[in-house]
């Protein structure tokens, strides 16, 4: 999967918390009030009460609410947002070179209320002091190019497409090359355009056609002399079958000169910044199964491998000044990173740093850039660093930039971190049993044993990240379970392939296996055990509670005690035809045109009549990767047939949910919900032991 494909699915699974304007409806309720009268109602309030504890969620979501660092070290400045109670506004700084920035002194861009629309970052175009930005207008992914005028904030949209996967920049700035997919539906004509910032002309240079050839998620990279780019393609609808093509912009019949071998299954693959040039490019692939980089050389025709990682890599940058170029890699396991620099002629390693932290280098010119750090255990950091050179040696120096200060860290960190693995149902070729990673994160002021519950990721878990909702659910004396079932990242393109057409399989059983785990090793009870996710997760969230034992002829099945997903996908089917990632259905699916029995019995929605656990869903209106009926309908269904489902959903809100208001009242919602139907049921339980 395309690295960027991923980091968007990702974004959705850590739900930070949401707010509703829609009206909340389950089985045993008839509404009389929407969420949005309801909110408005009410006074601000940051405390929350869950049982017997008052949980204060002002230091959690006001205490640092700073987020979307966007640091430019070649221009000296940072791009950022902060959630106030008024709204998320975008904030522009000046780098300093030394000390801690004061994120409070940033000057406010303009008055847009970006929990109202997505951003997705963009370039500082030195000729006009400008950014050219990816953004939406109303949480619904039609993102497109936006001028933002820096002394004034502006925004002026420049492009009018269904979707904008990429755009770059040329070396001097003269002009932008930039991907739009057309359409709302398969199959999608994607182009290529070039436009001259300095006359705004503009030109169609090659469309794919929704052929066996297309555009995907990647990023265009300009040749020196803007003569030709290099884009990611796609081959044959096949997210992992991926290749790097040239293209000629001085031709007058462009077309895709591939430079890797045909059909190969890169699983991931992209040109590294900065490396193009008229003798070749450096770019990184997972085709041997983990990521590494390889030299590309115009002349051979061919690649030299340069690394033999055996590791995923979280970034690969470029840095030069006029002594010396070199790679500094980070690579990222799911329990510590390392960074490394490296020759980028012969790939000779010439300093290696290991940290605990989950590391990525966001920016980089020159021989200084900024790192981006945070673990399970430890909130957000973010350090600039210089590469040194002294008598043939390289070190690298980094020193604090700005972070979550360590007074409010200590008052926000509420859970001990245990790093565990346990068996699942299969065994490696060696006839052990495969084992997954997993962190365990428990109150540190926990409750009596017969009122403790466990929420398990049910997908994107075990990452080496720090969660505030992790949290406060850890003042309230929920514990987390985060497992990284087949299928995640962290470990190599083949473990993340074996769920590759098994969506709603193998990896729910892996959860199952999980709660068994915690039962037989932390003392958990069934009905103590919960499932929850975004996305992907949501999706598993569903089906784990709704799941057919005979999938995969495992006769496999687990009796949650409750379930909490968001923006999740009911009927795979339904959901290829309206969202905007059908290409990730067909990978993780299966093909609908001809596998649509498999993925009708793979739908939550088919199964609505198991759900036996409470489940709360929620989902924003205008979400177009998800979009909101496949939450609507399960709850629909579920409702009609006299099953425990709560749904809550959020007007003006996309994939993710955003605002301060939004966020208080989510957690609102979760521990309404907890305490209203999960609570009941442990009583309950507790009466018929």
């Amino acid at each position: 999967m395309n690295r960027l494909a991923l980091l968007l699915i990702l974004l959705s699974s850590a739900v930070l918390g949401f707010g509703c304007t829609a009206a909340q409806v389950s089985s045993d309720e008839t509404p009389t009030e929407s969420t949005a009268d309801s909110a408005a109602s009410q006074a601000r309030t940051y405390v929350v009460d869950f049982r017997d504890r008052r949980i204060d969620l002002e230091p959690y979501v006001q205490g640092f609410p700073f987020s979307q660092f966007q640091p430019d070290v070649e221009h000296g400045h940072m791009l950022y947002f902060e959630t106030t109670p008024q709204g998320k506004w975008l904030y522009f700084q000046d780098l300093a070179t030394k000390g801690e920035i004061d994120l409070r002194a940033g000057r406010k861009l303009n008055d847009i209320d970006w929990s109202t629309r997505s951003f997705w970052g963009g370039v500082f175009h030195r000729p006009s002091q400008r950014f050219l930005v990816r953004a939406d207008e109303r949480n619904d992914e039609r993102i497109n190019l936006y001028w933002m005028d820096l002394a004034t904030g502006a925004l002026e949209q420049t492009t009018d497409n269904d979707y904008t996967y990429a755009f770059g920049l040329s070396e001097d700035h003269s002009s932008v090359a930039y991907v739009a997919r057309h359409g709302t539906k398969e199959p999608f004509n994607s182009c290529l355009y070039v436009r001259d910032l300095t006359s705004g002309d503009e030109r169609k240079v090659l469309c794919d056609e929704g052929g066996s050839d297309r555009f995907t998620w990647s990023n265009v990279e300009y040749s020196p002399d803007r003569d030709f780019v290099i884009v990611t393609v796609q081959h044959d609808g096949d997210r992992n079958t991926t290749n790097l093509a040239r293209i000629d912009l001085m031709s007058e019949t462009p077309a895709f000169e591939f430079l890797l071998e045909r059909g190969t299954k890169h699983f991931r693959l992209g040109t590294t910044a900065k490396t193009v040039s008229h003798d070749g490019l450096i770019y990184w692939s997972a085709k041997s199964g983990f990521d590494n980089l390889y030299r590309y050389d115009w002349s051979e025709k061919a690649s030299t491998a340069l690394t033999e990682f055996e590791d995923e890599m979280a970034s690969a940058v470029y840095m030069k000044n006029d002594e010396q170029a070199v790679l500094t890699v980070v690579l990222r396991r799911p329990y510590e990173s390392e960074i490394l620099v490296l020759d980028p002629e012969s790939g000779g390693e010439l300093y290696r740093e290991q940290s605990d932290d989950s590391l990525s280098i966001s920016s980089r010119h020159a021989m200084a850039g900024v790192i981006t750090a945070s673990s399970v255990a430890s909130p957000f950091r973010m350090d600039r660093f210089t590469l040194e050179s002294a008598d043939g040696a390289v070190r690298i120096v980094r020193s604090r930039m700005a972070g979550v200060p360590g007074e409010l860290a200590r008052r926000i960190i509420h859970c001990n971190v245990e790093r565990v693995s346990y068996p699942t149902f299969d065994k490696l070729a060696d006839a052990a049993p495969r084992m997954l990673h997993a962190y365990l994160l428990t109150p540190r002021n926990p409750p009596t044993a017969d009122k403790r519950l466990v929420r398990m990721t049910s997908f994107y878990g075990g990452g080496n990240h720090f969660s505030t909702g992790t949290q406060i659910m850890c003042e309230a004396g929920v514990a987390t379970f985060s497992p990284a079932p087949r299928g995640s990242s962290g470990f190599g393109a083949n473990f993340a392939a074996l769920n590759d057409g098994d969506l709603g399989g193998d990896e729910i059983i892996d959860l199952f296996y999980g709660a068994r785990f915690l039962e037989q090793e932390y003392g958990y009870t069934a009905s103590q055990i919960g499932v929850h996710g975004g996305s992907h997760g949501g999706y598993a969230t569903m089906r784990a509670l709704t799941f057919p034992p005979e999938t995969n002829k495992r006769d496999e099945a687990y009796a949650f005690g409750f379930g909490i997903s968001h923006a999740g996908f009911s009927d795979i089917l339904s959901f290829f035809e309206t969202c905007n990632i059908p290409d990730w259905v067909i990978l993780e699916a299966g093909n609908p045109a001809t596998e649509a029995d498999k993925l009708r019995d793979r739908s939550p929605l088919t199964h609505v009549e198991r759900l036996a656990a409470p489940i709360l869903l929620t989902h924003g209106e205008n979400d177009s990767r998800v979009p909101v009926a496949e939450s609507r309908r399960f709850a629909e269904r579920a409702s009609e047939l006299g099953r425990p489902v709560t749904y809550v959903e959020f007007a003006g809100q996309g994939h993710g949910i955003d605002g301060l208001d939004n966020t208080l009242h989510y957690y609102r919602v979760v521990f309404d919900f907890l305490a209203q139907k999960v609570d009941p049921q442990l009583v309950v339980q507790s009466e018929a032991d």
